[in-house]
C-alpha cells in the first residue's frame, strides 16, 4: 500500500511538473544566425540583395527588442540595425508570432517585419519573416526611391541574453 501510495505521489509530481513547462510561455530571447533576401528597385530599376547575419532578439513581457548585425561593405565594418516589436504566443502555446519595426540604423528608412507563426515544439527554435523597406536616404543613392520586399530566415543558437542597447 505504501509503495502504491509512493508510486502515485510521484506520478502527481511528474504530472504537475510537465504540466508546468507545457504552461511556461515561450521566450524569444537569444541569439540567431540565419539569411535574408530582397528584391528592390531603386529609382525604379530592379535588382536583389542577400546576405547571412546575425541576431540578437531580448523579450520582455509581449515586446521584443532586435539587433541585427551583417556586413554590407567590409571596409566599413559591421552594420547594427535595430527594431522593436510585440509577440504572441496561440492559446494552446505552441505556436508564436509578431511584427517588429525599425526603430534605429545608420541612415533613415520606414520597414515592418511580419514575423510569421513558428512552433515552439522542436528541438531548436527558429523562424521566417517578411518585410518592406522603403527609403530615400540609401547611401549611395541618395535622393532615389528604394523601395524592398524582403524574406528572413532564421535560427536560434543561443538562449543566453545578448546585451545591446534597444530603442528607447
Amino acid at each position: 500500500m505504501i509503495r502504491h501510495a509512493i508510486a502515485a505521489a510521484a506520478a502527481a509530481v511528474l504530472a504537475m511538473a510537465t504540466g508546468a513547462a507545457a504552461d511556461a510561455p515561450f521566450s524569444w530571447t537569444g541569439t540567431y544566425d540565419g539569411f535574408f533576401v530582397c528584391d528592390k528597385l531603386t529609382d525604379g530599376v530592379a535588382s536583389s540583395i542577400g546576405r547571412a547575419w546575425t541576431m540578437d532578439i531580448v523579450q520582455t513581457g509581449d515586446r521584443i527588442d532586435m539587433a541585427t548585425r551583417t556586413v554590407v561593405d567590409p571596409a566599413e565594418g559591421t552594420s547594427t540595425i535595430l527594431y522593436r516589436g510585440a509577440v504572441q504566443q496561440s492559446p494552446a502555446g505552441d505556436e508564436v508570432s509578431g511584427y517588429v519595426e525599425f526603430c534605429a540604423g545608420t541612415f533613415a528608412y520606414k520597414e515592418l517585419v511580419r514575423i510569421f507563426p513558428a512552433t515552439t515544439t522542436g528541438e531548436t527554435f527558429g523562424f521566417a519573416a517578411d518585410t518592406v523597406f522603403v527609403s530615400q536616404e540609401v547611401p549611395g543613392v541618395e535622393g532615389k526611391l528604394v523601395v524592398e520586399s524582403c524574406k528572413w530566415a532564421m535560427r536560434r543558437v543561443s538562449t543566453e541574453a545578448p546585451a545591446f542597447d534597444p530603442c528607447p
